[in-house]
């Protein structure tokens, strides 16, 4: 945008007669975060020589978190680490391996950090080397979030970048745990003027408007004492994905709430926000949102949004007294979004990339099932197939090119992909402009409790199906 232009105003009417259930937004928007420092120390991190491999680098870690917590039994540590490594790769890209041993008996999960200046070549099909191993022993009630979290940490930003250039363990602790983001360079500058300018125009709006609320989405400012700057004294809700980067007296001083979704395109972004903050009661249906935002880590906002929370999301009495199925989980679901999200965006290497999760109620759901190719995730173990492992996001985005539906459990255990929906919504029930992916979509869930979420190739809309209806379209 150019310097002294005035930010777009965009009212949002497109999407007015999508139908919200308050269940699902209530499993949609809670994603709480972990603390990350108690799971590691200066014992467990190690500079790994230039001639190390892969083998020779998951030894020398296992070495590490045995040495520092002697009960456990290094050889099972060893097998099950070099047997997940086996079977699925560790290796999630961006110079990044997060291998793992999931024990029956485990304590306290614990992480090892290895960095490799030289760099190792990890598999075959890792075109980068990798500089940063981190490998996590623990039990299996938490080990897929803390595994959810780190990954998350490296999305951040340089961090990454600051941990591998670490000279020390000290350093790589404290850049590995800190909350905090750099400051904006460009504080005082261009981008903060555009800022200013663009807040400066949502404040007003608000004040002209009645029931009028702001909503600012922080992740586009780096600096956080800025967006004390900006707030003042308005009454502004303040969201983000990472909450951990304001410190304790800014969480005093602002409203900030936690939104789980990163990654996806920002209008879509603004979409999530709203039905979070639904959710929370945060928002009413007579109450009009002025959503001020910006390209994530961008330094500046640069654009504003009217919505009016009653045009934008119907509420039929008749989905409010329902309840969606109690088995998926609200971390299985908000997951599903996220990659759902992920693909609308930005498809598959540049193509636009169309697929469908159906969550949920899978002993009824397999009725109406069968596979088009053979099944890609069969004869796994079911903690090598969760959704919320990171570690099979590739796998899972790859296989979504192929047609056919990913059929996961309510625990998040991927059962299937390539897979074809017999159940198909009657003649009353078929909603008018439904693709037959939608259709499907839409078929499974007025014969099953389950939860179906399609990505459309041709509009990169999301759209939310339970109870064989569209309920949120995005």
């Amino acid at each position: 945008m150019r310097q002294g232009c005035a930010p777009a105003v965009v009212c949002a009417a497109e999407t007015a007669n999508v139908a919200v259930r308050a269940e699902i937004l209530h499993y949609i928007t809670r994603s709480n975060q972990l603390s990350l420092h108690s799971h590691l120390s200066t014992a467990r991190i190690r500079f790994l020589d230039p001639e190390t491999d892969r083998d020779a680098a998951l030894t020398s870690l296992i070495e590490l978190v045995c040495n520092d917590q002697p009960a456990l039994d290094r050889d099972e540590v060893t097998r099950r680490v070099f047997e997940r490594e086996a079977s699925v790769s560790s290796c999630v890209g961006g110079g990044v391996a997060l291998p793992h041993a999931v024990l029956d008996h485990a304590g306290e999960s614990v992480l090892a950090l290895g960095i490799s200046r030289h760099g190792i070549a990890w598999d075959a099909d890792s075109e980068d080397p990798v500089h940063l191993v981190i490998l996590l022993v623990g039990g299996r009630i938490d080990h897929l979030r803390i595994l959810g979290e780190v990954a998350a940490q490296l999305r951040e930003g340089s961090r990454y970048q600051q941990i591998v250039d670490a000279e020390n363990a000290e350093q790589v602790l404290s850049r590995f745990a800190d909350d905090t983001r750099i400051s904006n360079r460009y504080y005082g500058g261009r981008e903060t003027d555009i800022s200013r300018l663009a807040f400066g125009r949502a404040r007003s709006i608000a004040e002209e408007l009645p029931s009028a609320k702001i909503v600012l989405h922080a992740d586009a400012i780096d600096d956080p004492e800025f967006i004390v700057e900006l707030v003042g004294d308005s009454d502004t809700i303040v969201l983000t994905n990472t909450e951990s980067r304001f410190s304790a007296d800014l969480r005093q001083r602002l409203e900030i709430i936690t939104i789980p979704f990163k990654g996806i395109r920002r209008s879509t972004n603004v979409q999530f926000a709203l039905l979070f903050l639904l959710s929370l009661g945060r928002i009413q249906r007579d109450d009009t949102i002025v959503n001020v935002f910006g390209v994530p880590e961008s330094g500046h906002l640069d654009s504003i949004r009217l919505t009016h929370i009653g045009n934008e999301f119907d509420f039929p009495m008749e989905l409010q007294s329902g309840r969606v199925s109690t088995d998926v989980t609200e971390h299985v679901l908000t997951r599903a979004l996220q990659i759902a999200g992920e693909l609308a965006a930005e498809g598959r290497e540049g193509t636009a990339v169309g697929t469908l999760f159906v969550l949920g109620d899978f002993e009824n759901v397999r009725g109406y099932t069968r596979q088009l190719i053979m099944n890609p995730f069969y004869g796994y173990d079911e903690i090598e197939r969760s959704i919320l492992d990171p570690s099979l996001e590739e796998t899972i985005k790859e296989y979504a090119r192929i047609d056919g539906a990913f059929i996961v459990r309510g625990d998040g255990v991927l059962e299937s992909g390539g897979t074809f929906l017999i159940g198909q919504p009657e003649a009353d029930e078929h909603q008018s402009g439904l693709g037959a992916r939608h259709a499907a979509a839409l078929g499974i869930t007025s014969v099953t409790d389950a939860i179906s979420i399609a990505v459309s190739e041709s509009t990169r809309k999301i759209s939310i199906f339970h109870n064989g209806r569209r309920i949120i379209f995005m």
